[in-house]
């Protein structure tokens, strides 16, 4: 029989209870025979792993024994089925290959010896002196060698759109069925397609200092149980990721995905790097590229930075669990990557050549208020994230306005509105349609013959290039929360400069939950796939510089994190060119239908955080 329309139908014991399981095309369930509505649904796609074992205590007896005395009703009825936090995860030694494949080939020096998370599997499962002969766990003697045991990931809050590892144990007589439904699982789980080799960058010093414990209280558990082979380097210096991936030493083609563990800043640098890399093997100026190719390896982001604005767009939380999950399960879609060139040498160069390519960045580009702060701030790095505070504050009270014109391409037919109340959710529409739509996700194309120019002139706050929403917990809704992460569009967000009071305002609109900046009249927001800025006018457009010459005072770009010198730039989106892991943000409602369909243990009540 087809394996496809092949049904597996068992019963097995789960926590004292008879279940009946069945396993058909990609899904399980299992559901209680004296209920039915108690039933609980896993698609292979998120499952982790699974262990064929002779004993229970994967799913934690210990760690059970110990909490059971605190535990509340409902958190007790979570653990009956097994469920985990994924930094209380233990390994069985069976599941664990003993050896390790380090696929990192270099010969500079420069570059830090690698680690591989693959170490003792002592380090992770039980001990042996903890599990004796002829105990019980759950009413079932633990050496009848009869159990698999099933990790799977499943979104437990909807409001924060955090994931966890659940875990559920089932017990059969027959010893059989249980190594046919571990073959058959195990099968299907190859079949995903997912990360088996990753080289994972870190970077010790950005945010709290404190990412590598982060790796190793989470991620590192969490890439053992589902058998991924993690070459880790330690960064020790600014664009040494940058320096390592576009090195010709390393071959990127021994890996499945390339991830950094840490703030912006690190996720700016490997995706820089990466384009760079690709540009570099298919023979490419990577000074003046006639284009930017699509680089084939996805890249991947544990949050561990200052404000994590990326990995909150990706995944609508920076818990750093879920974008583990995210990572480990493989699934991935495009996110658009905006180039930034050099509009001085526009003047000077052929019309046939392009011009020289700064930067790539991924949330924001923005001059005036955010790039003075990132200037400022490099001069109190001993303060850690609070310099960021300290520098606001004195830019705050300043209130220094910068002059300016601002040349962007706007829809002749107004149909990109940032303000179209569209978000970018799981499975988005608009992104799914800019693949093959010319990049606008419109559906028609924003060709050159559909666009018309629009002139902006005076003195500004704040001039941003937003790629995406650029929500982050202390922004929840962002510069533009319409903005999408794959529609080949960006929004330009101008804020005019005006009195301390509005700039209170302003600062007060950005941490709300609900009020969104577009709202204020001094702001404006512009959706487009290029823009251009420059203090002074533009050769073609106008020739009358908008601000006084004697006035040679400008501010800074603040690109990811990142200070650029350069004043005057043009800014291109460029659609979905690098795959990033995620899973997609799921709409509120469609989570909400399903833990109300759902069993009730696989809620959170509250207590992922």
């Amino acid at each position: 029989m087809d394996k496809e329309h092949e049904v597996l139908l068992n019963a097995f014991v789960i926590a004292k209870k008879r279940y009946r399981v069945f396993y058909n095309a990609g899904i399980l369930v299992w559901e209680d025979e004296s209920s039915k509505k108690a039933k609980t649904t896993v698609p292979i796609t998120d499952v982790l792993s699974v262990v064929l074992s002779k004993s229970p205590h994967a799913s934690g007896k210990q760690w059970m024994k110990r909490n059971k005395p605190q535990a509340s009703s409902a958190k007790t009825k979570r653990e009956a089925h097994g469920s985990l936090d994924s930094d209380r995860i233990p390994v069985l030694s069976s599941s664990v290959s003993s050896t390790t494949t380090n696929t990192l080939a270099t010969n500079n020096s420069s570059i830090p010896q690698s680690h591989s998370n693959r170490g003792s599997s002592n380090d992770l499962s039980n001990s042996s002196s903890d599990r004796r002969e002829g105990e019980f766990y759950d009413g079932i003697p633990s050496g009848s060698g009869n159990y698999l045991i099933v990790h799977y990931a499943a979104i437990v809050c909807p409001k924060t759109n955090r994931w966890r590892v659940r875990s559920v144990v089932l017990y059969n007589s027959e010893q059989r069925i249980v190594e046919l439904w571990c073959n058959r699982l195990t099968s299907d789980l190859r079949d995903q397609n997912r990360p088996k080799n990753l080289l994972l960058f870190l970077n010790p010093y950005g945010g709290k200092k404190n990412a590598l414990s982060l790796y190793e209280r989470f991620a590192k558990p969490l890439f053992r149980l589902a058998e991924i082979d993690v070459n880790l380097i330690i960064t020790q210096r600014a664009q040494q990721i940058y320096d390592i991936v576009t090195s010709k030493s390393i071959v990127l083609d021994n890996y499945d995905g390339l991830v950094c563990c840490g703030g912006d800043g690190t996720f700016a640098e490997l995706f820089n790097g990466l384009v760079t890399r690709t540009m570099m093997d298919l023979g490419i100026d990577i000074k003046h590229p006639p284009y930017l190719p699509k680089p084939h390896i996805p890249i991947g982001v544990i949050p561990a930075g200052s404000t994590d604005t990326v990995a909150y767009c990706l995944n609508g939380t920076t818990d750093i669990k879920t974008s583990i999950i995210h990572i480990i399960l493989g699934q991935h879609s495009g996110l658009d990557i905006a180039a930034v060139y050099d509009a001085a040498v526009v003047k000077t160069v052929e019309r046939q050549s392009r011009p020289q390519l700064l930067k790539l960045y991924a949330s924001v580009l923005s001059y005036g208020y955010l790039g003075d702060i990132a200037y400022d701030s490099e001069k109190y790095r001993w303060m850690g994230p609070k310099r960021y505070d300290y520098s606001g504050f004195k830019k705050f009270i300043g209130n220094r306005g910068y002059g300016g014109e601002i040349v962007v391409q706007l829809d002749r037919h107004g149909k990109q509105d940032p303000n179209d109340g569209v978000r970018c959710v799981d499975k988005c529409q608009r992104c799914q349609r800019a693949v093959w739509s010319g990049g606008d996700g419109s559906g028609t194309g924003m060709e050159e013959t559909a666009t018309e120019t629009h002139v902006v002139r005076g003195k500004f706050l704040m001039v941003n290039g937003a790629n995406i929403s650029c929500a982050c917990l202390r922004s929840p809704q962002g510069f533009s929360p319409y903005c999408h992460l794959g529609d080949g569009l960006l929004d330009l967000v101008i804020v005019r400069h005006t009195s301390l009071f509005n700039n209170l305002r302003l600062l007060l609109t950005m941490t709300s939950k609900t009020k969104k900046i577009s709202d204020l009249p001094f702001v404006e927001i512009y959706r487009t796939r290029e823009f251009r800025f420059t203090t002074e006018g533009i050769s073609g457009v106008e020739t009358t510089p908008v601000i006084n010459a004697s006035n040679n005072q400008h501010s800074k770009w603040n690109c990811d994190g990142e200070v650029l010198v350069e004043t005057n730039i043009i800014v291109e989106s460029n659609c979905q060119l690098v795959q990033v892991f995620r899973r997609g943000i799921v709409p509120k409602t469609g989570v909400a239908n399903a833990l109300a369909t759902d069993d009730k243990e696989s809620r959170c009540f509250g207590l992922c955080k």
